[in-house]
């Protein structure tokens, strides 16, 4: 459960720093690398979720 909160937080943490990016220059690469590692994290919660 402790693992399903950390990773809650970290998604939260790279949705914000992603709006932060996108504020400053919506079209560069920044924004995309920071969107990739929030999908993955996502997807690591969301397979969390389903092996409980």
């Amino acid at each position: 459960m402790v693992y399903l909160q950390e990773l809650e937080e970290k998604i939260e943490a790279l949705r914000v720093k992603m709006y932060e990016a996108y504020n400053k220059n919506p079209s560069g690469q920044e924004v995309l690398q920071i969107s990739q590692t929030l999908d993955k994290a996502i997807n690591q919660l969301e397979q969390q979720k389903r092996q409980q």
